[in-house]
């Protein structure tokens, strides 16, 4: 029993310890406004870079074909530009990332509500509003 538990506790830490983040940020952008009301208005942009998968045929040479595993791994392991969970993931960080740009302008007083959230490849900008 504990050679099992100790087998699959360094599976695990082998595979956690081999994940590379699925995204990195390498853009944020903060606009401001005001419309005709004098009603403060905000849209946050947040961009990802863009990862292009990797090629099998890199470093092996013309005859040499990937195994199973690496192949099992390629189709496995999730593309931002293919991924909702993965956007979704880039959405609640922004919308982490805008609180604390909100804060550090001092820019709403009280509260602020996000109105749209719109979607490009490699971005998500949220339109809002304070309250």
């Amino acid at each position: 029993m504990k050679k099992c538990v100790l087998a699959l506790m360094v599976l695990l830490a082998g595979c956690a310890s081999n994940d590379e983040p699925p995204f990195e940020i390498n853009n944020k952008q903060f606009h401001e406004k005001q419309d005709e009301q004098g009603n403060k208005l905000f849209a946050y942009v947040v961009s990802v870079k863009a990862k292009h998968r990797e090629n099998f045929n890199i470093d092996r040479g013309p005859n040499k074909r990937p195994s199973r595993g690496e192949v099992k791994q390629y189709i496995e392991k999730e593309h931002f530009e293919e991924s909702s969970i993965l956007k979704l993931q880039l959405e609640d960080q922004a919308v982490e990332l805008l609180n604390q740009e909100l804060k550090d302008r001092k820019y709403c007083d009280n509260k602020h509500e996000v109105n749209d959230v719109l979607w490009r490849d490699l971005s998500v900008q949220l339109r809002g509003r304070c309250l």
